[in-house]
C-alpha cells in the first residue's frame, strides 16, 4: 500500500481506503485474495489500528471487500474498486472544470476527443 499523508486534509481512513482500492485496481490483489490484516496494514502505514478498521469497514459497505466471521478481509470485486476510483477522478475533473469556468459540454468534448485520439493510436 502506498504511504499516507497526514497533512493532505483527507481523513486518514479515506486515504487508507483509496490506497487499498488503488492496489486492487492495479492488480495487486485478485477476487478472493486476503488483504493485509488490520495490524499489518496499520504497522505498514503507521496509522492507528482503528483507522484501518474504519477504512476496511467502509470498503466492506461498498462491497469492495468481504469478510466472514473469524476470517480475513478478502477482495470481493476488483471492477468496483477501479470504477470507484474513476468516479472519484470524474468528480474531481468536473469540480476543477467548474472552478475554471469550463462548461461540462466542453469537458465532454475534450474527453471524447482524447478517447478518439487514443483509439487511433492503438488501431
Amino acid at each position: 500500500m502506498r504511504s499516507i499523508d497526514p497533512s493532505s486534509g483527507l481523513p486518514l481512513y479515506l486515504q487508507v481506503a483509496v490506497a487499498l482500492k488503488e492496489d486492487i485496481a492495479s492488480g495487486a490483489y485478485s477476487v478472493g485474495d486476503a488483504v493485509p490484516s488490520l495490524r499489518a496494514a496499520a504497522a505498514e502505514l503507521r496509522v492507528n489500528l482503528h483507522t484501518v478498521g474504519k477504512a476496511y469497514r467502509l470498503l466492506e459497505e461498498e462491497r469492495v471487500l468481504t469478510r466472514r466471521r473469524g476470517d480475513a478481509y478478502r477482495v470481493a470485486q476488483t471492477a468496483r474498486a477501479a470504477k470507484d476510483l474513476l468516479q472519484d477522478d470524474v468528480e474531481a475533473l468536473l469540480n476543477r472544470a467548474e472552478a475554471l469556468e469550463v462548461s461540462h459540454g466542453e469537458v465532454l468534448d475534450m474527453v471524447v476527443s482524447e478517447v478518439a485520439e487514443r483509439s487511433r493510436r492503438t488501431a
